[in-house]
């Protein structure tokens, strides 16, 4: 349960490459997050290009730590495989799992979202060639951080309710 409370948004990345067997690891937890009915629906494009980063910080104006990070990994859902509109959860799934396992291997990392933005996940899939199906969910920015911020103690009892709300 410590890499849970461990994890934490990391906005300053080293120059330090994520190593292949890492990002494998990664990109395997990834894959390993629950989705309705086993749809197997959610995607990755990893992406290491300067170039891409630089355009995806014109699109996601608050993705700018992308610049900086050796990569970005893009999570899409396939909506022709989702289960009755639950592609949002089973990428989110993905997500945290991809957040967990960059903690757990000693990168930083930060969640963009890109879903509940319209013009910013057109911008992102046109800009990108995704066919009509694959839909952008979010972006994560993977890199050895050079952020010496803490993890927040998010503990609040009053954020929990047993039986009923009262």
């Amino acid at each position: 349960m410590d890499i849970l409370i461990e994890r934490r948004s990391v906005r300053k990345y080293t120059k330090e490459d994520v190593k292949k067997e890492d990002l494998e690891y990664i990109l395997r937890a990834g894959l390993s997050a629950p989705t309705a009915r086993n749809s197997r629906c959610v995607s990755f494009l990893v992406i290491k290009n300067k170039e891409t980063h630089k355009k995806l910080a014109t699109i996601h104006q608050a993705a700018q730590m992308v610049l900086q990070a050796p990569l970005a990994i893009l999570v899409v859902g396939d909506k022709n495989l989702a289960f009755q509109g639950y592609l949002p959860q089973d990428c989110a799934a993905a997500t945290e799992n991809i957040l967990l396992a960059a903690t757990a291997k000693g990168y930083g990392s930060v969640w963009c979202g890109v879903y509940s933005n319209k013009e910013r996940s057109e911008a992102i899939e046109k800009f990108l060639s995704f066919p009509e199906n694959i839909k952008a969910f979010s972006l994560v920015v993977v890199g050895k951080s050079d952020d010496n911020n803490p993890p927040k103690d998010k503990w609040d009892l009053t954020k929990i309710k047993y039986e009923s709300w009262k």
